[in-house]
């Protein structure tokens, strides 16, 4: 008999003019994942209105959908090059990071005994076990890049921090984060560029002793002080009250945050979309 898998999903809108965030849930393929829209520094929006960051979310969760095979990677760079497709007919260049579309994701399969993953950027994955352990199987490689850009603009210049205005210098340390996309030392996107294959990360862990899995984009992150540093408390709270309480938590902070003062970000509210599942 097949072990049972239950998925909590949730996706949100946050501040911006649509949800750049995606979901990827196939059950009958014991496949789960989130995925997080990277627009380009210069604007862009379809007839319908959606930015290049929520198209580029959408097609990685529809080539995951539309895959005909069960390897995360091998769909991860088929979706890579897919997108490099879309970018070219609409005039979007290679040779410009900045302007790249992209997106990053975390994505699991169940299987009986194992759970393969695959990641990019900051999507994150956790691991519960039943003795109530939490692992944390992937690694935020955006934060840090992220966190200099920040620091520059609150530091010098906290007028403009205050008003949400932008700086030409914060846009230049922006576009400067961009060139680091899929290079050493710098952060892994699904944006067109074949350097993803060599900064894609993935793996497998055992079944055995799982209760839950996490995976979150960064609109869903622990924002109490006593979590950021270790998360696992954090974990093991959304696994016991479920991905929609503790989201509603987060927002109600941060409408009390709404300046971004108690914990830096670049907006009050980023698109949020989780999956929780519980295995038996």
């Amino acid at each position: 008999m097949q072990r049972e898998i239950t998925a909590e999903t949730l996706l949100r809108q946050g501040q911006g003019v649509c949800n750049e965030d995606a979901l990827i849930t196939l059950p009958e393929r014991s496949m789960y994942g989130v995925a997080d829209g990277v627009s380009g520094l210069t604007p862009y929006r379809d007839a319908s209105g959606r930015t290049a960051g929520c198209i580029a979310s959408g097609l990685v969760a529809a080539c995951f959908a539309d895959a005909d095979v069960d390897d995360l990677e091998r769909i991860t760079l088929e979706a890579n090059m897919r997108l490099r497709g879309v970018m070219e007919r609409h005039g979007v260049g290679s040779g410009d990071t900045g302007s790249l579309w992209g997106a990053v994701h975390a994505v699991v399969r169940v299987d009986e005994d194992r759970v393969a993953w695959v990641q990019t950027g900051d999507c994150m994955l956790y691991a519960v076990y039943t003795d109530g352990g939490v692992r944390t199987l992937t690694r935020d490689s955006v934060e840090s890049h992220d966190e200099r850009a920040l620091a520059l603009w609150r530091r010098d210049y906290p007028g403009d921090w205050e008003r949400g205005h932008r700086p030409p210098e914060v846009n230049d340390a922006l576009r400067a984060n961009r060139r680091r996309a899929n290079r050493s030392g710098g952060y892994s996107v699904v944006n067109g560029d074949a350097g993803l294959v060599r900064h894609l990360e993935s793996g497998t862990v055992a079944r055995s002793g799982l209760a839950h899995l996490l995976l979150v984009t960064d609109g869903i992150y622990p924002w109490r002080e006593e979590h950021r540093a270790d998360p696992a408390e954090w974990v093991r709270g959304i696994a016991a009250a479920g991905l929609a309480s503790a989201v509603e938590e987060l927002e109600a902070f941060e409408r009390q945050d709404a300046a971004c003062r108690q914990v830096a970000r670049f907006k009050q509210s980023d698109d949020k979309a989780g999956v929780l599942l519980t295995l038996r």
